[in-house]
């Protein structure tokens, strides 16, 4: 969910501020408002035609969604993961009414089906994807940080490096 909403904020910086463009153009309004002049017969103004300005997202901005939505993804890949094989468990652990040679018989018949499937080794890796997903945030909130002040630059960009210093 934090991930999701520093998403959603952050993101708005790759589009032209809608109301900074309204500005700009009432601006320009007043301003052939005021540059009209009076030559009878003729209204003219003196005021040149207004041109949509050119918008670029800065690289920061561009850097912070990429790896902010990089990582809202790994960790929604990791999620999915997690429940299909909840539900292969769930599956491989079923049928705990039946008699032992029964369930014997199942679970004999299932494992080589996990084996083939990797879901062990699916299991022992969702949690470093994962870990994958924070690091990419943690990235994204450096940069985003570097656009704010110095200081909270500074101050996060120091925690992600004695975290990441900690995970290795």
């Amino acid at each position: 969910a934090v991930i999701t909403a520093f998403v959603i904020e952050s993101y708005k910086n790759l589009k032209p501020d809608s109301g900074e463009l309204a500005v700009k153009i009432l601006l320009h309004m007043s301003q052939q408002l005021n540059g009209f002049t009076m030559n009878p017969p003729f209204l003219n103004s003196t005021v040149t035609n207004f041109s949509l300005p050119d918008f670029t997202p800065s690289r920061v901005d561009i850097i912070t969604n990429a790896v902010w939505f990089a990582s809202l993804m790994i960790s929604l890949i990791a999620a999915s993961f997690g429940m299909l094989i909840k539900q292969w468990l769930r599956e491989f652990l079923a049928n705990l009414e039946t008699s032992p040679l029964a369930r014997l018989r199942i679970r004999c018949f299932r494992y080589p089906g996990l084996e083939k499937w990797k879901v062990f080794e699916i299991v022992a890796a969702l949690p470093l994807v994962l870990q994958l997903a924070l690091g990419l945030f943690f990235i994204g909130m450096s940069y985003f940080a570097s656009t704010i002040h110095p200081i909270i630059e500074w101050t996060v960009t120091s925690l992600v490096v004695v975290w990441a210093a900690l995970f290795v």
